[in-house]
């Protein structure tokens, strides 16, 4: 097992990556100073797969555990569910001493977070994510909330867990599709802060997907370290923390705009990610050389989704309504190289909408 931090003072929080953590999670749960069993909030399917490990090791320390179920997908991350978990804690006779942990991927982590938040005001919660990309990404940070039907995350806050627990066995039960949307936030990762971890995937990507042990502690600790080092220089996304959004700002309206149904959050991403790259080379960024390596990396590790079908005008509208528009004019992560990433804030609207068009209409038949 081996372990980064995110450093921010007295919230500072470790995030543990490695093999066999469920089996030994009330241990580290001890040592983090929680004293009493937790509200389990999970999704069926996942807690189908790895409920019966988290339960021995609870039960080893603090006997039953409450669980609290919601549904799986993107789209159950609303109000609804919220309200399903509320009620869940009102039951267990929750109040400001007890404390949430979540099992599952983002959408469970982001939800669960953000009940802990607003629950009472605020109560402690972990994460223990079970997908590639909720331990990569969104279990770390402390950015919680649910989706309007207008849009991703429009209800939120900022809520740093007390630990993240990432078990790599739990990526040995994902679907082929679901370890591969991961592996574009892990891509992603490599994109904005470290070269050397895009040449690690290129050269072991067929470890990667086939769910080696080694390759995918390797790829889930360097993703860990590259968000942990982000956040701890920028928790509230008041500049840095925006490079973390790369390929975010068209792959968030491609969600919306399909209803959370057609996409896989990493693989939006990655059809945002191409996006970005092409309108990055129309500004003058990013070398021919580099953004076809790149390019070519991302088709590579899957077949995505196609754009056919997908209206322009609601992609267009459903960006408009994301928090990287302000006051008319949109905020992009862009690339002037590989491994590095910047904030651009003079992005001119009508050339956005007119490159947007353009993209989804060429890349339908990809």
């Amino acid at each position: 097992m081996k372990t980064t931090e995110v450093r921010l003072g007295s919230r500072s929080y470790p995030v543990f990556v490695g093999e066999g953590i469920l089996a030994r999670l009330s241990g580290l749960l001890t040592r983090l100073g929680f004293s009493s069993a937790p509200v389990v909030v999970s999704n069926p399917r996942v807690f189908k797969l790895h409920g019966d490990s988290l339960r021995r090791s609870l039960e080893a320390a603090y006997g039953p555990a409450p669980v609290v179920f919601i549904g799986d997908g993107e789209r159950f991350k609303n109000i609804a569910s919220l309200q399903k978990v509320y009620q869940g804690l009102i039951r267990a006779g929750a109040d400001r001493r007890s404390w949430v942990l979540a099992l599952g991927g983002g959408v469970v982590g982001d939800l669960a977070g953000f009940a802990a938040a607003t629950f009472v005001r605020g109560i402690p919660y972990v994460n223990v994510p079970t997908t590639l990309l909720a331990q990569v990404d969104s279990a770390i940070g402390g950015k919680v909330g649910i989706n309007l039907k207008q849009g991703k995350n429009l209800i939120g806050a900022f809520h740093q867990p007390s630990a993240v627990l990432s078990d790599i066995g739990t990526l040995r039960t994902l679907p082929s599709r679901e370890l591969a949307s991961g592996l574009y936030e892990v891509l992603k990762c490599g994109v904005i802060r470290s070269e050397k971890l895009i040449l690690y995937i290129e050269r072991n990507l067929q470890a990667i997907l086939s769910a080696s042990p080694s390759a995918l502690e390797h790829v889930v600790l360097e993703a860990s370290r590259i968000k942990a080092a982000v956040v701890s220089s920028d928790e509230m996304e008041a500049k840095q923390r925006m490079i973390l959004n790369y390929g975010h700002t068209v792959g968030h309206a491609l969600e919306a705009a399909t209803g959370y149904r057609r996409f896989k959050h990493g693989e939006a991403v990655a059809w945002g990610m191409m996006a970005a790259v092409g309108f990055g080379r129309e500004l003058g960024l990013l070398e021919e050389k580099s953004a076809q390596r790149l390019l070519r990396l991302i088709h590579r590790v899957t077949k995505l989704p196609t754009l056919r079908g997908i209206s322009p005008g609601r992609v267009w509208n459903a960006l408009g309504r994301d928090k990287k528009f302000a006051g008319g004019r949109i905020r992009m992560v862009l690339l002037p190289r590989l491994g590095a990433a910047e904030i651009r804030n003079d992005i001119d609207p009508a050339n956005l909408k007119r490159f947007l068009k353009n993209f989804i209409e060429s890349s339908s038949n990809i």
